[in-house]
Formats: C-alpha cells, sequence, structure tokens
C-alpha cells in the first residue's frame, strides 16, 4: 500500500501540567508576561520537550514520504493546573480572582506554542459543572490555538445544562476563530462535550487529554482514501474482517515501525495509533462513500449501514501487530465529508403539470448518526444546528450521546456549531478550506 493513501492528520503529544509549572504573574501588572520568568519557568520547559519530539516525529514521518498536516499538545483536565493551587473540595466556587489567574497562564500557554509554532493545544476536560460554567468559554476564547472538552456523566441534567450553555456562548464569540473560520458558530469547532468515561490519549481534538501518569505521543490519520481503496477491494461486509483488516494493518505497519524506531532512540513513550475512519474532503477521501462501496450498502444511513460499521470498528480495534489508542472508530464529521454533506440536505423536486414543490426528508438525521455511533464511536461531529436552539434541546441531546456511552463503555463525544442567524433548513456559508457547507440540521 502507498503512503498517498493516506496521511499523518496529527503527531499529538500528551503532557501533564501542574500549578506549580507556571511563573507567578507580575505583582505590579498582573496582565503582563514576564518573558524572562516563562523562558525560565517549568512549563517553558515542558513546551520545549514536547516541541522537540514533535518535530523529531514529523521529520521521521516525512522523510518516509508520509505528509503530516499538523502537530498538537494535549494536557490533563484543565482543572488540575489552571486554577490556584488549593486543598479545598473540587466543587469549590471560581472567584474572579481565579480567573485573572486562568487568564495570565493561558497567555502564557499560548505564547509559547506561538514560539514554538504549535497550532494546536487542547486542554483536558472540565471535570466539574463550576469549571464549564465559568472556564470552558475564556479558554475557548483566549487563542484560536487552544481547545477544550467537557465530561458529562449519563443522567446528570444539570451539568448537561451548563455545558449546553457554553455551547450557546461559544457560539457567540465571533472572533476567536483562525481566518479560516472565522464564521460566527465555529468557535464551537474547537469544544466538545465527552462522555466521562472517554478513554486518555485521543490524538484528534478537542477531545484530547492525557492521564496524569503519561508523556508521550499518539497518531491520528486521515484515511478515507485508503477506506475507500480497501472496502472496494472487500467488496462485501462479510470480506471485512479478512480482507479490510490485513490491508489496513499492511498500510499502517510502516508508520509503527518509525515510531517505536524514534521513541526507542531518543526514549520517547510511543502511546499508539488512532486507527479511526477519518475523511478528508479530497476526492474519493469521504468515509461515507467508501462504505457505499459495499455491495450491502446502496446508500450510507440505510440499510447495511449499521452491520458495515460494526464490522469497519471490529477490525479497526484489532489490526494485528498494530499499537491501538483513542477513538479507534468511524469518525462521522459531516461537514468534513463530501458524502455525509451531500446527504444532510433535503432533497426537492417540482411537478411539471403544476407549480408544487415537494420536499423530501433529508436521508441523514442526527438520530441516524447516534445510531451508528452506537456500534462504531465517534459520536455526533460538525453537525450545525439553527442559532436559536434551546439549551434544553442540546442537552437532551448531550444526555442521549453520555447515555450511549455510558452504557457501552464507549469513547463517545458530540461537536455541534448552532449558527447565529440560521434556521433549520438553511445552509451554512462558512468560508474554510477544511470544511464542506450543508443544510442546518433539526434538533
Amino acid at each position: 500500500m502507498q503512503p498517498h493513501l493516506f496521511r499523518i492528520r496529527t503527531v499529538t503529544a500528551f503532557l501533564s501540567l501542574q500549578a506549580s509549572d507556571f511563573p507567578s504573574p507580575p505583582s505590579q501588572n498582573p496582565d503582563t508576561i514576564d518573558h524572562g520568568a516563562l523562558q525560565s519557568s517549568l512549563i517553558s520547559t515542558l513546551i520545549s520537550l514536547a516541541s522537540n519530539m514533535l518535530r523529531t516525529m514529523e521529520s521521521e514521518l516525512k522523510g518516509a514520504g508520509y505528509e503530516v498536516q499538523t502537530l498538537r499538545i494535549a494536557t490533563n483536565p484543565f482543572g488540575e493546573w489552571i486554577l490556584p493551587a488549593t486543598e479545598e473540595a473540587e466543587e469549590k466556587e471560581i472567584t474572579l480572582s481565579d480567573v485573572e489567574i486562568v487568564k495570565f497562564r493561558l497567555a502564557c500557554l499560548d505564547k509559547l506554542l506561538a514560539d514554538h509554532n504549535i497550532g494546536f493545544c487542547a486542554l483536558g476536560p472540565a471535570c466539574t459543572k463550576a469549571e464549564m460554567e465559568e472556564l470552558c468559554v475564556p479558554i475557548v476564547a483566549s487563542s484560536p490555538r487552544i481547545s477544550c472538552s467537557a465530561n458529562l456523566k449519563a443522567g446528570d441534567y444539570d451539568t448537561a445544562l451548563a455545558a449546553a450553555t457554553c455551547i450557546q456562548q461559544i457560539s457567540k464569540l465571533q472572533g476567536a476563530s483562525t481566518s479560516s473560520s472565522s464564521s460566527a458558530g465555529l468557535d464551537n469547532f474547537r469544544f466538545c462535550v465527552t462522555g466521562a468515561n472517554c478513554k486518555a490519549h485521543i490524538p484528534f481534538f478537542p477531545a484530547a487529554k492525557n492521564s496524569a501518569d503519561k508523556v508521550g505521543f499518539a497518531v491520528g490519520l486521515e484515511n478515507g482514501a485508503l477506506a475507500y481503496d480497501l472496502l472496494q477491494q472487500t467488496k462485501y461486509i462479510a470480506h471485512i474482517p479478512t480482507i479490510f483488516r490485513t490491508g489496513m494493518a499492511h498500510a499502517l505497519q510502516p508508520v509503527q515501525d518509525i515510531c517505536v524506531a524514534v521513541a526507542t532512540q531518543h526514549s520517547y513513550t510511543y502511546l499508539g495509533i488512532d486507527t479511526s475512519l477519518n475523511p478528508s474532503l479530497d476526492a474519493g477521501g469521504s468515509v461515507a462513500e467508501a462504505i457505499e462501496s459495499l455491495l450491502e450498502v446502496d446508500s450510507f444511513g440505510g440499510p447495511g449501514t449499521i452491520a458495515a460499521a460494526a464490522a469497519i470498528t471490529t477490525a479497526l480495534q484489532s489490526l494485528p501487530g498494530i499499537q491501538l489508542v483513542g477513538y479507534c472508530g468511524l469518525m462521522l464529521p459531516v461537514c468534513e465529508d463530501e458524502r455525509l454533506a451531500a446527504l444532510a440536505v433535503r432533497s426537492t423536486t417540482t411537478e411539471t403539470t403544476t407549480t408544487t414543490t415537494t420536499t423530501k426528508d433529508r436521508l441523514l438525521t442526527i438520530t441516524d448518526l447516534l445510531s451508528i455511533s452506537s456500534v462504531c464511536g465517534v459520536g455526533i461531529d460538525t453537525v450545525p444546528l439553527a442559532g436559536d436552539v434551546s439549551k434544553e434541546r442540546l442537552a437532551s441531546l448531550l444526555l442521549d450521546m453520555a447515555g450511549l456511552a455510558a452504557r457501552w463503555d464507549k469513547s463517545l463525544s458530540c461537536r455541534v456549531l448552532p449558527f447565529p442567524g440560521k434556521q433549520v433548513g438553511g445552509r451554512t456559508d462558512f468560508d474554510s478550506p477544511y470544511m464542506v457547507n450543508t443544510e442546518v440540521f433539526d434538533l
């Protein structure tokens, strides 16, 4: 299998931080950074070490002919290090002075990321309702480099409402996003809600997080074209455990060999490859279209889809010889997959004998995506919603995700994009080379 059939979407370094890693704010002007103190701090050393590890991996992978798209850093849950150190209960009230410390530490982190040309950093999830209510929005607003997530336990309606409120507030930020994601509403691209049992060391954002006892790196892929090639060869669901599984393992083995060799040489910790199927917007890069190449699946979301998704996920989670990490499932980001985006658009026909226009239902709904996620992961991703969607409806969707994750012990997440001013059935109009426009979903 040729390397050009897939890309390295990300090499992600995982760090564990604590409050003492950061310098203290200058007493006379706490809004400014003492660059000398920052450069001599432990956080500077940690980011530098992570950057060196990422650059080394990037060099080796590129030297072997692989395209490496991004280098990223993920941390342990931000509540463990972004607030002043305390021995109080975890649900303690977050004060204004706490928020000022948070802003200072975010500014320090962002400065170091810029210095090392690291464009993406996921802060581990909010783990309490107070952290969601007070800190998630300021974190996302602080920099286009920084994202975060929030953990949600099954059945926790109050926390689901808090997370839903975060989504609403982030949709109105307008300005923190990068130039490629400048439309109002797209700041939620850097925030998601995860089931409370979501695994550590997922290399994809914004759900990425580190556990307290690990420092290492993991690899995530952009492999829709590879999936299409393998599933065309596979043809039948019954052959996924053999033809598809063997072909995927054969394609990824050289990447693993490089990772293991470099980790051994430099005393890095290699955590594994997230084998998830992940689309691109290139021709032939759709994961949904790849699955439609199976003879049992006429249209993605229709009969045969769940059977195919279950078989593919089982294969991805049992690749011989490959060290696995992360979701290892089927990624279905609606606004990052041309076929999914097309299936989300209602089809309209006009009768030739009258002026009546008949609008058919869309072929793909949020319920469909959740149903498929029950057998494959990864959850709900980049689904556009109406700007006026209520927090109660959002909370219900988040609870569905969390309930499904808890019932089957799955790493699931929910990333939705309410667009201010847009209504159900309207079309998104963001201008991004990384996302495709589609119709706004009903919820």
